[in-house]
């Protein structure tokens, strides 16, 4: 496997593939020398950066729902802080169901209460709350910025290994090719 990496990694650890420039070296260097090894080692890594890529994706997938979720109790928040320093109470449309609203008169308390996950609630103070979010939000953008640059990288090494795979099938075809072509000074029958 060593002989198919390049030995540089991402920050994250995803290790780049070398391109194989001549793949009689590289066989050359593998354990066995054997074909089958070298692209066995390829599709072996080539489905651990498949799977990689799918569980990079759901991260995205998951950040870009998240971000506007965060985007919009942050700016709630920020309208009852707004709302409790000038002392006043507003209707609200609120959520009972799925298509079902109901109304109600708010009076900003100073309190608000944040869902953490895991069925967990918690009150904080306007200004902590905006805090946390603020955070929450910078780091959704964060991890999904990453999750952009591992997938713009795991298809290139996607793309390196299917082409070093190519090659080397390629290579022991043209192999086979040439072993079962008679000797030239060979007379046929």
């Amino acid at each position: 496997m060593a002989t198919i990496l390049s030995g540089n990694t991402n920050p994250r650890g995803i290790p780049h593939v070398a391109f194989i420039d001549s793949v009689e070296s590289t066989l050359a260097a593998t354990t066995d020398g054997t074909v089958e090894t070298l692209i066995g080692a390829f599709n072996e890594l080539h489905q651990k950066f498949k799977i990689l890529e799918g569980h990079k994706a759901r991260t995205k997938m998951s950040m870009k729902q998240k971000i506007p979720e965060i985007t919009k109790t942050l700016q709630l928040v920020e309208h009852l802080k707004a709302k409790h320093e000038a002392e006043e109470d507003f209707m609200s449309h609120y959520s009972l169901s799925e298509m079902i609203y109901g109304r109600a008169t708010i009076t900003p308390t100073g309190n608000v209460c944040l869902w953490l996950g895991a069925n967990v609630m918690v009150e904080y103070p306007y200004d902590e709350a905006l805090d946390i979010l603020t955070l929450s939000l910078k780091n959704a953008k964060l991890r999904k910025d990453i999750c952009d640059e591992d997938l713009d990288m795991l298809r290139d090494q996607i793309i390196t290994v299917e082409v070093n795979m190519a090659r080397v099938f390629n290579y022991d075809v043209k192999r086979r090719r040439d072993e079962k072509k008679p000797e030239a000074g060979a007379i046929e029958a």
